[in-house]
């Protein structure tokens, strides 16, 4: 397990939680949850552990989590013109599901 990966990936999602949630509580608009997603770099960290992503079938969570945030960033406006902002709830809930086996992958 790569240490830097675990806290890495774990304070993205808590970060993208965060701002879906203010989004669902009408605390911010959609330009202001687009504006602190793209704050995220689920990119660099995609790239940076690629190779680790190949070689240890374990960290699939990590990946999952990250490619989640990443498609977050890049489809959010098809995805809202398709779906509404209610897209963002659904996104809440896998994220929050992958949380606690990032923990079980660390064992």
């Amino acid at each position: 397990m790569v240490p830097s990966l675990h806290q890495s990936v774990v304070d993205l999602v808590h970060q993208a939680i965060g701002f879906m949630d203010e989004l669902m509580r009408d605390k911010i608009d959609m330009e202001a949850y687009a504006g602190g997603l793209k704050t995220l770099d689920a990119d660099g960290l995609l790239a940076a552990y690629q190779k680790d992503f190949k070689q240890d079938s374990k960290l699939v969570y990590y990946l999952d989590a990250l490619m989640i945030i990443s498609s977050l960033q890049h489809e959010l406006d098809f995805q809202i013109a398709e779906y509404g902002a209610n897209v963002a709830s659904e996104d809440i809930k896998m994220l929050r599901e992958l949380l606690p086996k990032f923990d079980d992958t660390r064992s």
